[in-house]
């Protein structure tokens, strides 16, 4: 009887640790991979936005409201990803804090590209040379916020944040959100200010896996141990992956590609490449005959031969420039649509491979 009462007694231990766990909503799956890695062995979270859908435009449903309703912290990127959700956080998730990753003092951050030189680019204009993918003046700007260890001095940040939701019920909502699927409105938003696809630089992930650390360790000081190792293990990883990165793409940096949408700068930035266009006019337009068959023409005399689309992209915009072309395409997902919840090493991972098939080529 003392054995049973015993266990019993643990057991209940257990469920009353896992209960005080905070509650925690991300918006997108990147974001969730970099949670699920700190929370571990702890407590999980939940992804507010289907994978499958653009973060820049997405309405919230129902079951997506009352999960920022319960949320204790809500760790999203920003507005700038997900305007939307700003109001949305503010009105239903009133008693949760809020850790918007974007801002946080020690992120680089990227000013986006101006949308006019880069179409020039992608036409072959005069400016291509200069404006090859990275912007020199601004990258030395952010210098200081490559130094790792200048991330220990940063990690609060409480603005607006975000949640997470389950995912039943998704399915009765895939045609609904097909109408989505030419990635069009993914990047109808303005191209001014910063660029929030700040997760494509690994170190950004490094820094911020310790800020979450730094406030679920607040919220839950029974566990900021754990949640203080698990960040530890992860900054470790990503640092070995970023070098191994490095050395894979070294040999392809000043070789030439095009892609769907300006949304790689972070990490083309990182891995010294230079993106030389985009389908895409920076007002998210699809792109018209005249600017497909202005594409075709520069990519033949720049002797460009990448080009990469996405999962939510036409393919068939593709085959409309190939004639006459040998081009080589790879599918980028930048946030992991199609892997089932997806390990933030391997999706950046995922990405230094695509590149290298598609530069190889």
């Amino acid at each position: 009887m003392r054995i049973i009462s015993t266990a019993i007694a643990a057991s209940f231990v257990a469920l009353s640790a896992q209960a005080d766990v905070p509650k925690v909503v991300t918006d997108i799956a990147p974001i969730q991979a970099l949670v699920a890695k700190v929370m571990e062995g702890v407590g999980t979270s939940k992804q507010l936005l289907p994978a499958n859908v653009s973060p820049h435009d997405y309405a919230m449903r129902p079951s997506e409201a009352r999960a920022l309703q319960n949320a204790d912290l809500v760790i999203w990127v920003g507005a700038e990803l997900t305007p939307t959700l700003e109001d949305s956080i503010e009105s239903l998730a009133g008693k949760a804090q809020a850790l918007e990753l974007l801002h946080l003092n020690g992120t680089r951050e990227l000013e986006f590209r101006e949308s006019e030189t880069f179409i020039e680019m992608s036409l072959g204009g005069e400016d291509a040379h200069d404006h090859g993918g990275h912007d020199e003046d601004h990258h030395d700007d952010h210098d200081k916020h490559d130094d790792h260890d200048d991330h220990e001095e940063h990690g609060e940040h409480e603005a607006h944040a975000e949640n997470e939701d389950d995912h039943e019920g998704h399915a009765a909502e895939d045609e609904h959100h097909d109408e989505h699927d030419t990635h069009a409105s993914h990047d109808g938003h303005s191209h001014e200010g910063v660029d929030p696809h700040a997760w494509l630089d690994p170190e950004n992930a490094r820094f911020w896996a310790n800020a979450i650390a730094l406030k679920l360790s607040e919220l839950d000081p029974d566990n900021a141990a754990a949640y203080r190792a698990n960040a530890a293990d992860l900054d470790a990883e990503l640092a070995a992956l970023t070098m191994s990165i490095s050395e894979q793409l070294t040999p392809l940096s000043g070789r030439g590609f095009v892609v769907f949408h300006d949304a790689y700068q972070y990490f083309e930035t990182r891995f010294d490449l230079a993106a030389s266009g985009a389908f895409l006019n920076g007002d998210g337009a699809s792109p018209s005959a005249a600017r497909l068959k202005a594409i075709q023409v520069a990519l033949k005399e720049n002797n460009i031969t990448c080009v990469f689309t996405e999962p939510q992209f036409n393919h068939d915009i593709v085959a409309a420039i190939s004639d006459g072309l040998d081009l080589h395409s790879e599918e980028l997902d930048p946030t992991g649509a199609k892997q089932n919840a997806p390990n933030y090493p391997d999706l950046i991972q995922t990405l230094a491979n695509q590149f290298e098939a598609c530069l190889s080529h």
